[in-house]
């Protein structure tokens, strides 16, 4: 049996796989960091309220990202298509989930809001800052590469 063959990556691709990379690697950085410290300032509650906050940032961020690695090559209609189609998944399904909890507040009565807001703003700046970091660190040419067949 013969492996398939592995077509090597574009480069719009290889940049979009090192921004989640990048966004990835501080945002599980700060995300551990942050729910240590929530454990040891606010308690096991306050840690586990950081955890699920910091848990639904680093999904948000992550599928946004991964989509973006789908669509890298695709037309910019057809990447601006992705984008706007899954911030709006990314979006309405927390919505969604709000509004069913809202109608019942007593469901959110062992999260502490104050951990959630923590760890939330925390791993929110480590992921763009790693994208950043690794935006500002990309080849990217800045001019058009030579026609092959110039005439």
């Amino acid at each position: 049996m013969t492996r398939p063959e592995r077509r090597e990556a574009s480069a719009n691709v290889r940049r979009a796989r090192q921004l989640l990379a990048g966004g990835a690697t501080l945002g599980h950085a700060a995300a551990l960091i942050v729910v240590g410290v929530l454990f040891f300032v606010r308690g096991p509650a306050g840690a586990l309220s950081g955890a699920i906050s910091a848990l639904a940032v680093l999904a948000f961020f992550g599928l946004g990202q991964l989509v973006q690695i789908l669509v890298a090559d695709s037309s910019p209609q057809v990447v601006m298509a992705a984008a706007l189609g899954s911030y709006a998944f990314r979006v309405g399904l927390p919505a969604i989930a709000l509004i069913a909890i809202g109608s019942n507040p007593e469901r959110l009565a062992g999260m502490d809001r104050v951990s959630v807001a923590v760890a939330a703003i925390s791993v929110v700046l480590a992921w763009l800052a790693g994208e950043i970091w690794a935006f500002s660190r990309l080849r990217i040419p800045v001019f058009d590469p030579p026609e092959s067949d110039p005439r």
